[in-house]
């Protein structure tokens, strides 16, 4: 009977048993906020890289052709961290874009990649961006 108080009054164990139930959760937001981060500045990089490319159409003879322009934008993708596949990237010319006749638009789909995946639901699966910028003749 001795015993059976004196482990109930005993408080040794109760930081660690506190730890237990708090890590996962703590854990989770802590991976959550930085993959949420990742997602957001793929996103951001992925839509400056989606722009600059269609200017690049517009205004430079750097872009002439289909295969430049996906080298561009890959290139350009590497520069920040971000990879992306030539095949990613559609560049199309002479397209109306957002009430603009003749004008430039690359779109650019690529997986998105996270460990959280079977824990966060709302992650996607694949990213997108899309840019247009009027030709200047």
């Amino acid at each position: 009977m001795k015993v059976l108080r004196r482990l109930l009054h005993c408080a040794k164990g109760a930081t660690m048993v506190e730890f237990a139930l708090l890590a996962p959760v703590f854990f989770l937001a802590l991976f959550g906020v930085i993959e949420g981060s990742r997602l957001v500045w793929t996103q951001q990089t992925m839509a400056e890289v989606a722009y600059a490319t269609a200017r690049c159409m517009s205004v430079s003879s750097q872009c002439a052709d289909s295969s430049a322009q996906q080298g561009f934008a890959v290139d350009r993708a590497g520069a920040y961290g971000v990879a992306i596949l030539a095949a990613d990237v559609t560049p199309e010319s002479g397209v109306n874009c957002n009430g603009f006749p003749n004008s430039s638009k690359v779109t650019l789909t690529s997986p998105f990649n996270s460990v959280l995946d079977g824990f966060v639901p709302a992650f996607p699966d694949t990213l997108s961006a899309e840019s247009c910028f009027p030709v200047l003749s």
